[in-house]
């Protein structure tokens, strides 16, 4: 014969005991992290921090144990201790959930450099007219170490709405950030504001492609000026032209060199000019060969760029194409050689500039 199900109730109170245990656990788990490391080292899973963490694990395990008791089926003259059981894990649990609506809200925000990830993530959390965060390194999947704090005035909260510039410099990244909400389209630059110092982390390999998220209100980063199209001239397109290719220049991975070792410069590049394939008209073009301390993490930072920029992506013979129709620079390619002859190789045609 087959056995007679549970008794409902005793399901309950089996569910509340697992939920129980695995909150203990998750409670026991990040209380060692921080324990092992005196307070250095702490958990992040996802958007939840230690304190988010603390405050949830707390909060189910006192809202399952009150689940659990009541569940239990006593004897009358334990009748009373099993109240007072439920009524007292009622009232923690009521306590860990006005702690979680003031805890749990929190913004896990990673830092970029030229849409790449650096190691480094900010939680940030408001509270009345102020914002505070902190800055930690991630140490591992669920393991971060916090190395700096920000700050934000009237509620802004500067990293979670993109209010941030990076600029990297011998083996330092110089984290600038608006302790206040920038002005409308003004933006943060590099060196405005507070800022943060952090090494940069070269024993990993960053995830490239990604965005900062922004508010409206704010421009994005970095910027790479888009003449109108009706205004296209040779001299705005050239500038368009080399602010491009310096934006690549700056993400790459240490000084950019050409085969002798000559460093180069964005601003001295010799751009050449050919007739457009339909219509009449001019385009420009550079053709550009270099090499920089990795040229592989340097190809990453330099796609990361143009993605941020708005291109569209492309692939053929074992080159990276990027094109646009509204910018510019209509077309830029990059192709690592590096197996080769140790460089990397970087072209870059303009739009068809109308005759004069």
């Amino acid at each position: 014969m087959t056995p007679p199900p549970p008794p409902p109730r005793r399901t309950i109170t089996w569910i509340a005991g697992g939920v129980f245990a695995c909150a203990t656990a998750v409670v026991f788990w990040v209380v060692s992290v921080s324990s092992a490391s005196s307070g250095a080292a702490s958990v992040l899973i996802g958007p939840l921090d230690e304190l988010s963490l603390l405050t949830l694990s707390v909060l189910l395990a006192f809202g399952s144990l009150g689940v659990g008791l009541w569940s239990i089926e006593a004897p009358p003259r334990m009748l009373p201790l099993k109240v007072i059981g439920v009524v007292l894990a009622t009232c923690a649990g009521a306590l860990a959930a006005l702690a979680a609506v003031f805890t749990v809200d929190a913004n896990v925000t990673p830092v970029l450099h030229r849409g790449c990830d650096t190691g480094y993530v900010v939680v940030e959390r408001s509270f009345l007219m102020g914002s505070s965060g902190t800055v930690y390194r991630q140490d591992g999947a669920f393991i971060v170490t916090q190395v700096g704090w920000s700050s934000g005035d009237n509620g802004h909260q500067p990293f979670s709405m993109g209010g941030y510039a990076v600029t990297e410099e011998r083996g330092m990244l110089t984290v600038s950030y608006a302790v206040n909400r920038p002005v409308a389209s003004a933006g943060v630059t590099a060196g405005s504001g507070t800022s943060l110092s952090l090494p940069v982390l070269d024993d990993r390999t960053p995830q490239c492609g990604l965005h900062t998220a922004r508010s409206a209100d704010q421009a994005p980063y970095p910027p790479i000026p888009s003449p109108e199209t009706e205004k296209l001239t040779m001299e705005n397109v050239d500038g368009a032209m080399r602010e491009m290719i310096g934006a690549s220049f700056d993400a790459a991975a240490g000084a950019v060199v050409d085969a002798s070792g000559a460093p180069l410069d964005s601003s001295s590049l010799p751009l050449s000019s050919t007739p457009c394939p339909e219509g009449p008209g001019t385009q420009r073009e550079v053709q550009i060969a270099f090499r920089t301390d990795d040229n592989s993490r340097s190809l990453e930072r330099i796609l990361a760029v143009w993605d941020q920029a708005g291109y569209a992506k492309d692939r053929a013979m074992q080159e990276d194409i990027r094109y646009s129709e509204s910018l510019p620079v209509a077309r830029v390619g990059i192709k690592d050689t590096s197996s080769l002859d140790g460089l990397i190789h970087l072209t870059s045609t303009s739009v068809c500039i109308p005759p004069a």
